[in-house]
């Protein structure tokens, strides 16, 4: 019987590590959702859904209570903020976008955000304070209604889903989730943006829940204007449950100024900040210092600053409908972080870390973003120095003249014409310049249909100079999460941004729809010049030189197509997915050490077991 408990308590104990474990990765990693140089800058707009309800005050009333006797949220009895007259939808509020300068503003991007703890659609709590569904009901909260500014009707959103928690070990208490859109075009068809953007139906659990009831909305927005200093502006998303254990995001990709103040902007989203419960801060750190910096504003605290609050600087957020001081376990900020004589964030700065803790108030993280000025994109394309580009895997040779641009990227791999690194006998070179129309004798110079002309220079050894393309063939797909499916033509790849964003700025020029991506695991971008849906038609645009346009070298690359299915649910190297919504991200390397740890335990605990048996007989 003695030896039936021990073993019970083994398998208790087993059972315990792995879901301590895998509960702790559990958490979707933050990753890059937007990065570019823009002469502008970035700002947000946010708001909170739902609201306290009681006899005397409606929902749509801002709740202002935030000294010692403001309830928390799992205290109130809580109800669909709702302040339009729209039979179409059930929960609705409002912020405004305005900025001091209202000339050439143009948005670059934005992305609209929307969490909420939603275990079902309404809860109470009984007289034993235990809670229980009233309506057990969940329904769909991946499409919300969006209302552009001066404009009378809504437009339906679907979102990708960054988290749902109902039935994930750790947040089935109160189940929350993240959702993410791009509305980059809406905003940027406006011809004029600034106005009050409404944000209805968005879901969440209503009366009472276990842990609270929280909901809102963030819409960060990074706009263009000539006036304003350059910027490099990275926005991250995901999804992490914040408490003693630290959450960091690292921020990369940027070199601050040579010289002068460095100024630097952060913004966040996050949900389950209690007003009232201390603990929770963050901090940064950039890669000179050895220690992080506890960040704060005059309305955010060192030990408790996310405080159901919605802020820009040292201010709450006011511009909004309803207005809350109190929202009530919704976060949303915006700060400008003080950085007296650089010691925060110095000169030539190029890597930072971002840090969440919390010993006290427990929260969720889901959005954030990056913005640091920086110099100005100067050089030209041709300047740039051919050790600062990399290619992932290839081998790039590249001739000693620093006032021409190499282009001697591998071809697309293919099985029966493999180019191997050590058989690369020459280097061709391309100068790309704009000149008028003109007849050239010379071999070398092609006239293409926008008066561009591409001179080649050759560096001869064993090869002709004819420039020919290598036939190719569609390769095995690779996973870029958050990329359209499809066939991009590559034509070069950066481990600097400012190296991409001039390289595509070049190839712009002359009329090529040019873009990159990055690959999140070694943080390069590759810099596309067109995108097509099959693979006949990139091979045809591969062989025209881009009709015309660009004689530098290309390849193929295939992207997120795996039988013609986007790679979210692939099984690739350290990611699983666990289901079509959700990717988990579990290190090989950490479930190797917590099998061998755990079957040493176990291994360990059967010697034990059988010790005692023995002493008992």
């Amino acid at each position: 019987m003695e030896k039936n408990n021990h073993l019970s308590l083994l398998i208790f104990l087993l059972f315990t590590i792995f879901s301590h474990q895998l509960s702790a990765q559990l958490n979707v990693p933050f990753k890059v959702r937007h990065q570019s140089f823009v002469k502008g800058d970035m700002t947000i707009i946010a708001n909170n859904i739902v609201n306290r309800k009681d006899s005397f005050v409606k929902a749509v009333a801002p709740y202002n209570s935030t000294d010692y006797s403001a309830k928390h949220n799992d205290e109130l009895n809580m109800e669909y903020i709702d302040i339009d007259n729209d039979n179409s939808t059930f929960s609705s509020s409002n912020a405004n976008f305005s900025t001091e300068k209202t000339a050439n503003l143009k948005v670059v991007y934005a992305g609209l955000y929307w969490s909420a703890t939603y275990k079902y659609n309404i809860g109470k709590q009984k007289r034993n304070r235990k809670y229980v569904a009233v309506d057990k009901d969940r329904d769909a909260f991946d499409v919300v209604k969006l209302k552009l500014p001066r404009q009378e009707k809504y437009i339906d959103i679907k979102g990708e889903i960054l988290f749902d928690g109902l039935n994930e070990n750790g947040f089935e208490e109160n189940a929350p989730y993240a959702v993410y859109a791009d509305v980059t075009k809406l905003l940027s068809d406006l011809q004029n943006p600034q106005g009050n953007y409404t944000v209805a139906n968005v879901r969440a659990t209503n009366g009472t829940l276990s842990g609270g009831v929280s909901a809102g909305w963030t819409m960060i927005i990074v706009y263009e204007d000539k006036q304003e200093t350059g910027k490099f502006i990275t926005t991250y998303d995901g999804f992490t449950g914040v408490s003693k254990e630290s959450s960091d995001i690292d921020f990369n990709g940027f070199q601050t100024l040579p010289e002068g103040k460095v100024n630097l902007k952060i913004a966040g989203a996050g949900l389950e900040g209690d007003l009232g419960l201390k603990g929770d801060q963050i901090s940064f750190k950039s890669a000179e210092n050895e220690d992080f910096t506890i960040l704060n504003t005059k309305v955010r605290d060192f030990n408790n600053f996310f405080n159901s609050s919605i802020t820009i600087n040292d201010e709450v957020f006011a511009k909004r409908f309803p207005n809350s001081q109190n929202t009530l376990g919704y976060d949303s900020f915006l700060m400008t972080v003080y950085n007296p004589d650089n010691q925060v964030i110095g000169n030539n700065t190029t890597e930072a870390k971002l840090r969440f803790k919390s010993t006290g108030d427990r929260y969720f993280m889901f959005f954030s973003a990056f913005s640091v000025e920086v110099l100005e994109t100067a050089k030209a394309i041709d300047e740039i120095k051919p050790n600062e580009l990399l290619v992932e895997n290839k081998t790039l040779q590249t001739a000693t003249n620093t006032t021409s641009l190499s282009n001697a990227v591998a071809l697309n791999e293919t099985t029966e014409n493999t180019i191997q690194k050590e058989e690369v006998k020459e280097v061709t070179q391309y100068k790309i310049t704009a000149t008028k129309e003109k007849e050239e004798k010379s071999q070398t110079t092609t006239k293409t249909n926008d008066n561009v002309v591409a001179t080649k220079t050759v560096k001869t050894t064993t090869k002709k100079a004819d420039k020919i393309r290598v036939t190719p063939i569609e390769s095995k797909s690779r996973s870029f999460p958050g990329e359209e499916k499809g066939y991009y033509i590559i034509a070069n790849v950066f481990a600097k941004h400012s190296n991409a964003t001039r390289f595509v700025s070049k190839l712009q020029s002359l009329g090529i729809e040019a873009g990159y991506f990055i690959n999140q695991a070694n943080n390069y971008r590759y810099v596309y010049v067109s995108h097509h849906e099959n693979f006949s038609e990139a091979q045809t645009l591969y062989f025209s030189n881009i009709n015309e346009k660009y004689f530098g070298d290309l390849w193929i690359m295939t992207v997120n197509k795996e039988n013609d299915k986007i790679v979210k649910n692939k099984i690739e190297n350290t990611t699983f997915a666990k289901d079509k919504d959700v990717a988990l991200t579990i290190k090989n390397t950490t479930i190797k050490k917590l099998i061998k740890s755990s079957l040493s335990f176990f291994e360990e605990s059967l010697n034990y077991i059988c010790h005692f048996k023995q002493k008992e007989s």
